[in-house]
């Protein structure tokens, strides 16, 4: 389903009906004061290698930004939003290409939702998004869980199959054909950019030619093979929510603190709470570990949690620099799962408080970044954080804050 997004684009000469189409001028006596198309490209590329988000250098235009009578349709505080975005549905689709006489290359995009639709400069280079917009990947490699085969649906009304996990290619369906008490087996993981949500690929055991893709809460594994999750607020000791956690029926015992069964309890956490400590993952809000780690069919494990706090942080950017103070360049889809994890409500402080080093290392974590590789090809390893403070006109706001990693080889 990821498609890698590669280096170049291939682009060559389309119809000339492609200028109708764009709405663009052609050379004419008015061509001394506005800029003109000179040729019209077309992709040679799979349309999910064209997933791109903004940058928020450069507006969205009804025409070439450029020419005449170009108006915007979005500004560059409003692409910049998007570029930001944690909700998949503002990325963005790029589909037609054009060069002008000044040297210009220009994309016509669409968001992934529909609302957005123009043309966005992009930079001088046609072999490479650059300018207004960059590459991306919507999705990232994710866990299986232990058990595969099995499983059923459970609130295909709510979490139903789709051809790729919802929104994080353009035009994203909904699948047909399957009957809501099939079996299934889970064939791929992946994890949404943005969100951080897990969808699981199943293939329908009964109609094999039938495969999608659903939110991972959306199926069980067979029934009577789970763990049950109790959500407990830990500040009034009630129980806020339930969840549970499957495994194979011939295993004796399942360890819940593995990352891909810790990741389906922190994304069950109920709404209006967050867990109670982020540490190791999420696993230091567990009550017990010991138990967690062996625990069997029909076990019942506390999660703490506690209510969010509405006057908190809206994002914590980590920006990640060497032991020099220079600033480390990552890849785009290490990027955008970092700006990701620190949107998620877990991690944000209240107005006021201190964003500790473990915050940021937790942060880190949440998004595979303790080990990375640059955009460059150079290894890096996380080596500190320092603690920020924060102040109470903080609420709602993004704060800055930079974490130190040595080099381990060029």
């Amino acid at each position: 389903m990821k498609s890698s997004l590669k280096k170049s684009l291939y682009v060559g000469l389309a119809a000339a009906s492609v200028f109708g189409a764009a709405g663009l001028a052609s050379t004419t006596a008015s061509a001394k004061s506005y800029a003109y198309v000179t040729k019209a490209l077309y992709f040679n590329t799979a349309p999910e290698s064209r997933n791109v988000v903004p940058t928020g250098s450069n507006a969205l235009y009804s025409k070439v930004g450029t020419s005449k009578g170009a108006r915007v349709v979005a500004s560059k505080t409003t692409m910049a939003r998007l570029g930001n975005s944690n909700r998949s549905n503002d990325y963005f689709r790029a589909y037609s290409i054009v060069s002008t006489n000044r040297g210009s290359v220009y994309y016509k995009v669409v968001s992934f939702d529909g609302h957005y639709r123009g043309w966005i400069y992009g930079g001088k280079d046609k072999t490479k998004f650059g300018g207004g917009i960059a590459s991306t990947n919507t999705t990232s490699s994710a866990a299986l869980p232990s058990t595969t085969t099995g499983y059923t649906l459970t609130n295909p009304s709510k979490w139903t199959l789709w051809n790729n996990p919802k929104y994080t290619q353009y035009k994203a369906s909904k699948v047909t054909g399957f009957s809501n008490t099939d079996t299934f087996t889970i064939t791929g993981a992946e994890t949404k950019t943005r969100e951080g949500w897990v969808y699981y690929q199943v293939k329908d055991d009964q109609n094999p030619s039938i495969t999608g893709w659903v939110y991972n809460l959306g199926v069980q594994a067979p029934q009577g093979n789970s763990v049950k999750i109790s959500y407990v607020d830990k500040d009034t000791g009630k129980e806020v929510g339930t969840g549970s956690v499957p495994f194979d029926k011939s295993a004796t015992y399942t360890n819940v603190t593995t990352t891909s069964n810790l990741n389906s309890i922190v994304n069950g956490v109920p709404s209006g709470y967050v867990p109670y400590d982020n540490n190791n993952g999420g696993s230091a809000s567990l009550a017990n570990k010991d138990n967690a780690a062996v625990a069997k069919n029909g076990d019942t494990l506390v999660y703490y949690v506690k209510a969010a706090a509405t006057d908190t942080t809206k994002a914590i950017k980590v920006v990640l620099v060497d032991k020099d103070g220079n600033a480390i360049n990552l890849k785009s889809n290490d990027q955008a799962a970092l700006d990701a994890a620190g949107a998620k409500a877990a991690f944000q402080v209240k107005a006021g408080d201190t964003i500790s080093a473990q915050d940021v290392q937790n942060i880190l974590a949440d998004a595979n970044l303790t080990d990375l590789i640059s955009n460059s090809g150079s290894s890096y390893r996380f080596a500190s954080a320092s603690n920020t403070p924060t102040t109470t006109n903080d609420n709602g706001a993004t704060i800055t804050v930079r974490a130190t990693y040595n080099l381990i080889a060029y």
